[in-house]
């Protein structure tokens, strides 16, 4: 009798690390993927740390030798420069309409549902903004 209840408790046992084990790889799996930058919290990344990111990313992704990536690393900082200057030049005008839009919406909100508006601007300015002047505070 004794023998039976320690191999029921056993295969208990058993059947339950193995049944979490299992939980826990299939949630690795099927986790969500990250949000895009503008839901993550905190700050988005600085143009040096995308730099950064796009390097390693282009290095990986083509499996590029050493040498290779001595040779793409201009490439590669030209381009995010070239980017990062055309968002600057393009920022004010976003920012025009993003006000637009923000002036509309103010006069459509209740008082009770404005400060989350204002929230909003603030973290639509801060981000186009490249600086972290005008970051709120989360």
């Amino acid at each position: 009798m004794k023998s039976n209840i320690w191999m029921i408790t056993l295969w208990a046992g058993i059947l339950f690390f193995s049944g979490a084990t299992a939980g826990f790889f299939a949630s690795r799996m099927i986790a969500p993927p990250p949000p895009p930058w503008g839901k993550r919290p905190g700050p988005p990344p600085s143009p040096e740390n995308i730099k950064k990111m796009i390097r390693e990313r282009t290095f990986e992704r083509f499996k590029l030798s050493p040498e290779q990536q001595k040779l793409a690393m201009p490439a590669i900082d030209r381009w995010m420069d070239r980017m990062e200057k055309l968002r600057q030049t393009q920022a004010p005008e976003f920012m025009d309409i993003f006000n637009e839009f923000f002036d509309q919406m103010d006069r459509l909100l209740t008082p009770a549902q404005k400060p989350e508006l204002e929230k909003m601007r603030q973290e639509i300015s801060w981000q186009h903004s490249g600086k972290n002047k005008n970051h709120p505070e989360r």
